[in-house]
């Protein structure tokens, strides 16, 4: 659905905007919610070991030049859980999209 205005903002009121508390509140908000349906999503097993893709998806926000950024990542094996592998011999085995489906599911 097509926006039904139009918002222009100067350079200026564009990092007064980004840099405030409030848009770093959010925007870690934004991420927690995006890291908790990936780990919802994300593969388990029965006795919860030490290495569970759902244990290395975490959030990182950092600051760099007043502007807070945050970041949701998966620490453990992420581009084989996203895409997909073959194993020795030649199997495909199908990617999930944890994180893709968590952001599509935040965007709806």
């Amino acid at each position: 659905m097509p926006a039904a205005f139009r918002l222009t903002l100067s350079e200026a009121a564009l990092k007064e905007l980004v840099s405030s508390p409030k848009t770093a509140e959010l925007s870690a908000k934004a991420a927690e919610e995006i890291a908790a349906l990936a780990r919802a999503e994300a593969p388990k097993n029965r006795r919860g070991s030490w290495n569970m893709y759902t244990r290395s998806i975490s959030v990182t926000a950092y600051e760099e030049d007043g502007v807070v950024h945050a970041a949701v990542q998966a620490d453990r094996h992420p581009l084989l859980i996203e895409y997909g592998w073959k194993d020795k011999r030649g199997r495909r085995h199908a990617g999930r999209h944890i994180l893709k489906g968590a952001l599509l599911k935040v965007r709806k």
